[in-house]
């Protein structure tokens, strides 16, 4: 019997890798894919992904965050550092990442309600000869010792300190003052009893780095002593010396949970120029804090590898109710759900749901769920993978800021007599239009509830009241509308500080005394239905709504009605036909589908109350059924009624048109009627040939480099045509070609924004994840995933420096080569930056075909404003020639400036050159 041990999941995973690995020697693989090793040791890719993870954490195993990702046994790379040249330039570019970014990027709010507190802490880190002494407060878990350990790291990036971060919790040892004297300053031998030998302390430790002292509130009196006369001087005494004086250049931060403490000594904290108050979760903004539980749940997400979709309900509860404990406590919280999950869903689910119930007991226990909205979406989903996260109500929430911002900019110009009354009104009506619009068709479709119903009547009651002064009605659309523009401010609103805010306000109230009235008692009535945090951006959005729609209101001899069936039926033709026609016209009624014609005349009568009838009436209605309707009005409403049935936007268009003109009697209504008839029309399709087509900002010649890549690729069985990059971008489909032909995909170095035809980058054509799906879903009867696997393939290979130099006519590819490359690497250094391998391949590009095209004597490419550039950039110009110095020299030429800023154009969006000019 063989009683051999069987190897764990575990044990075939790191052996696998490690084979593998070996097997790279021969390969210009980055690593192995979690995918290869399930496939070839048979078990689940997921359970793969969780030990590589687990490797990557303990050292074992290198990660290449490419897609897809790839492992790397660390032994084995260490041992062939040389021969894994492409492992080696990865893990530099990402080294050389990590050494240029802020730090204090990683900090949610630092560029919101921690902004001061970033600003502070750096002018600190940077005050000359070694910073300034900092005293951080704040309840426990707001991110303390986390703000002051980024204080350091901001230090080593800068070059100001190269010594240890050190840490010391006085609490630990407040009650034993002797020992913590000693591990902080040090001690000789027999200072007391148990001092057996002579130590360094903590400021020798740190000495040339930081020492952070938390809870320092919790030093005695004499240690505090100590340590001002190590501030004042950077001396002090070990414990047990008398004579001996030792130096140190530790910088100090120090941390408290004690605003107000008497334990401090007055001369201790005037030691310590800057004190600095960290603010508690609940004082942070709603978007910050929305943030901080994003990032918890990712960090967990990338613990278990799961994808976590997180139900809005949870967030909610999240944000209102995490109060003592701070970002320490949610981190808890949100540790502890994803427990809970992950045990229910079991081992072999990828999609983790966290739901009410995976809260943890106690915290629910002392939890308020009662005030959980149902309007307001608030759900993330985080995908571990591609570390992609998605949540919808930040789109919401910044098309609500981009609005304001619209309409801000239009009063401040009226403000300052920029613009005319007129320009101002139309303006005005432009932006409200935009945002009724977005509320109406494109903000996702929320059914009315009992909240809805009573501010909309509350609302209305306040519209009634004021229409005889203001003139709109609470039956047409207004109110309505109004209700959801409200709820939408209400939903998406959080605590960012808008510009300007407050004078875009006060130039109202000069300006519109009528209309600000209404407002502020609109605003009014919603402080009491729910919370406003910021008044004035109610006000703002109030006031464009109510007077765009009260300067539409024009007097007229007839009086128009849209009734339908079903939610917000008339609502929204009412609105788009009034929008249509300038000016409101129509009234709306939505009326339940088992609505009877008691239901109708109930609600009608109350409009009757606020107009003329003894005007003519005319009633669009979108069922014959409700032609009944005319007997039961006659007897109370005194002009002539006409009722249409089959309404449509058509006819209510035809009809509204006559209205304002005040052309309306039985014969033109019958022609609009007649002239409303449905009319079919059978539109053939124009026959043109499926097409890609390849431009390039770099070049035509780069264009036509990319055409016959494809164009071999396809095996001829797709036409690829190719086209100058800001001809297409000047004309887009107005350009004959695609009268011509129709264009499929649109293949390029640059997007030229044609929002019509799916854009496939350079990157993308490389990259199968987001190429196939494109390709797919334009010639699906052409590809299929093998083919695709082959095209990409030979087009991977195509991409490298010696294969675009081969498709070079004038110039040696041998020599070309060396050269391009050489220029690049130059360029990299002196804009201080690392380019991916999709940049330096359109550099390449462009590169390779302008010497061609200069060494040729072809005309230069036209840049589009040649002198503005050079006023601009001509320190990027200098630093481009000096790149490409030894390339003018060898080929006799002088590259110009407008060649240059095409190679600026190249490198604008995708690295930094804020530091060039």
């Amino acid at each position: 019997m063989d009683n051999k041990r069987l190897k764990t999941n575990r044990e075939k995973v790191i052996e696998s890798l490690k084979e593998l690995s070996l097997a790279l020697l021969d390969s210009k693989a980055l690593g192995v894919s979690a995918n290869t090793i399930a496939k070839k040791i048979d078990i689940q890719r997921s359970t793969v992904s969780l030990y590589l993870n687990e490797l990557v954490r303990n050292n074992e195993a290198i990660k290449i965050n490419t897609r897809p990702v790839y492992f790397l046994d660390a032994n084995f790379y260490q041992k062939n550092k040389d021969k894994l040249s492409r492992v080696t330039e990865y893990i530099q570019d990402k080294e050389s990442e990590k050494i240029n970014r802020d730090p204090f990027d990683d900090l949610v709010g630092s560029e919101g309600s921690l902004k001061d507190v970033v600003d502070q802490l750096k002018s600190a880190v940077i005050y000359p000869p070694r910073g300034l002494s900092t005293l951080l407060v704040g309840d426990s878990g707001v991110g303390k010792s986390f703000i002051a350990q980024l204080a350091y790291k901001f230090a080593q990036q800068k070059g100001l300190v190269k010594g240890k971060w050190v840490v010391l919790n006085c609490a630990e040892y407040a009650d034993n003052p002797e020992l913590l004297s000693s591990i902080l300053f040090g001690n000789v031998k027999g200072a007391f009893t148990g001092a057996e030998t002579d130590k360094s302390g903590l400021l020798k430790a740190a000495e040339d780095g930081y020492l952070f002292l938390d809870e320092v509130h919790r030093l005695t009196p004499e240690n505090q002593e100590k340590l001002f006369q190590y501030m004042d001087s950077g001396t002090y005494r070990r414990v047990g010396e008398t004579d001996q004086v030792h130096t140190s250049n530790a910088r100090l931060i120090f941390a408290t949970t004690e605003k107000q403490n008497a334990d401090f000594l007055q001369t201790f904290l005037r030691r310590i120029p800057l004190v600095i108050q960290i603010p508690d979760f609940q004082e942070r903004t709603r978007k910050e804090r929305i943030d901080l539980i994003t990032m918890l749940f990712f960090k967990e997400a990338t613990t278990i590898q799961r994808n976590l979709y997180i139900a809005s309900e949870v967030v909610q509860v999240l944000i209102q109710n995490v109060d003592k404990g701070n970002v320490g406590k949610l981190a808890s919280i949100v540790k502890l759900s994803c427990a809970e999950a992950l045990l229910r869903a079991g081992s072999g689910e990828t999609d983790i749901h966290i739901k009410l119930d995976s809260l943890p007991n106690d915290f629910l226990r002392t939890t308020t769920v009662q005030d959980i909205s149902t309007t307001k979406d608030y759900k993330i989903q985080i995908q571990f993978k591609s570390e992609k996260i998605k949540s919808r109500n930040t789109i919401e929430r910044d098309h609500l800021y981009q609005f304001t911002e619209k309409l801000i900019q239009t009063v401040l110009q009226y403000g300052s007599n920029k613009i005319t009354k007129h320009e101002f009104y139309n303006q005005i009506g432009n932006v409200e239009n935009g945002l009724i619009d977005y509320i109406s068709f494109e903000l996702r479709i929320i059914k009315t509830n009992a909240f809805s119903e009573y501010v909309e009547q509350t609302l209305k009651s306040i519209l009634a009241n004021l229409y005889v002064n203001i003139g709109i009605s609470q039956f047409n659309s207004s109110a309505n509308l109004l209700t959801k523009l409200i709820i939408y401010i209400n939903d998406y609103e959080d605590d960012q500080e808008i510009k300007s805010l407050d004078q875009t306000v006060l130039i109202l109230r000069q300006k519109f005394a009528d209309e600000m009235k209404l407002t502020d008692r609109i605003v009014s009535a919603s402080e009491k239905q729910f919370d406003v945090h910021n008044k004035a951006l109610y006000q703002i959005l109030v006031f464009a709504f109510i007077y765009s729609q009260n300067q539409k209101m024009v007097d007229r001899e007839t009086n128009a009605v849209i009734i339908t069936h079903g939610y917000s039926t008339a609502e929204s033709l009412a609105s788009t036909v009034n929008r249509l026609l300038g000016s409101y016209v129509y009234e709306s009624f939505d009326m339940p589908l088992d609505a009877s014609v008691d239901d109708i005349v109930r609600e009608i009568k109350a409009y009757f109350k606020t107009v003329d009838i003894e005007k003519p009436l005319v009633i669009l209605v979108d069922m014959g059924s409700l032609k009944a309707l005319d007997q039961r009005l006659k007897e109370i409403y005194s002009g002539a009624i006409a009722i249409i049935s089959g309404v449509s936007t058509e006819i209510a268009l035809d009809i509204g048109n006559k209205v304002l003109q005040n052309n309306i009697d039985k014969e033109t209504l019958e022609k609009s009627a007649v002239g409303a008839i449905p009319k079919v029309t059978v539109v053939e399709p124009i026959k043109r040939e499926n097409v890609i087509l390849t431009t390039c900002i770099t070049g035509i010649g780069a264009a036509t480099y990319l055409q016959k890549l494809i164009q071999d690729n396809t095996h001829g069985e797709i036409t690829v045509i190719s086209k100058d990059f800001y001809e297409l971008k000047k004309n887009g489909t107005a350009d004959p070609l695609f009268e011509k032909y129709h264009v499929k995909i649109i293949v390029g170095t640059d997007d030229p924004c044609i929002s019509e035809i799916p854009y496939l980058s350079v990157e993308g054509l490389i990259n199968r994840d987001v190429g196939d799906p494109v390709f797919l879903t334009a010639f699906p009867n052409v590809f299929t995933t093998e083919s695709l696997a082959r095209m990409n393939s030979s087009i991977v290979r195509a991409f490298t420096v010696d294969n675009i130099a081969n498709n070079m006519a004038a110039l040696d590819p041998t020599v070309t080569v060396a050269q391009v490359e050489g220029c690049v690497t130059k360029l990299e250094r002196s804009l201080g930056t690392k380019m991916d391998v999709y940049l330096k391949i359109s550099l390449y590009m462009h590169l390779c075909f302008m010497f061609e095209r200069v060494v040729q004597g072809e005309p230069n490419l036209d840049y589009h404003d040649v002198d503005k550039f050079s006023q601009c950039y001509g320190h990027f110009i200098e630093i481009t020639k000096d790149a490409l110095s030894d390339m003018q020299h060898y080929y006799s030429v002088k590259i110009p400036v407008s060649e240059i800023s095409f190679i600026f154009d190249i490198l604008k969006n995708r690295v930094d050159l804020s530091n060039i000019e």
